[in-house]
């Protein structure tokens, strides 16, 4: 069976990186970076197939990240994040076809049964 390639995009390193290690004890493939900027670089780079994109964060945002990286990797299934009641943001995430929102703090059974569902 192919592992997922996942990416987790999120301003908060340590959320980040232990939701990396969490789906790596879960055999998937898991990479984090810290920025809309940095995961565009490696969206160009890699083919993953799941990203999970912070919608609040400096600089570039994660819609206008989204928005990007549909254009250098179409077939990247996006599942939003966010710890926050952002729903205009939310609404656009959705409009530039993000395949799903998950909210901060997540129960992880969730997140990968999202994986698997492969939506």
């Amino acid at each position: 069976m192919k592992k997922n390639n996942v990416l987790v995009v999120d301003d908060n390193k340590d959320f980040a990186d232990v939701f990396c290690d969490i789906l790596r004890a879960n055999e998937y493939n898991a990479e984090s970076c810290y920025g809309g900027i940095q995961a565009l670089e490696k969206a160009g780079k890699t083919d993953y197939d799941i990203m999970f994109l912070d919608i609040r964060m400096p600089g570039m945002d994660g819609v206008e990240t989204l928005r990007q990286v549909k254009k250098v990797s179409p077939g990247t299934r996006v599942i939003m994040m966010t710890g926050y009641s952002v729903d205009e943001m939310v609404h656009k995430a959705l409009e530039e076809d993000a395949s799903d929102i998950i909210y901060k703090p997540f129960e992880i059974d969730k997140v990968l049964g999202l994986i698997a569902q492969g939506k």
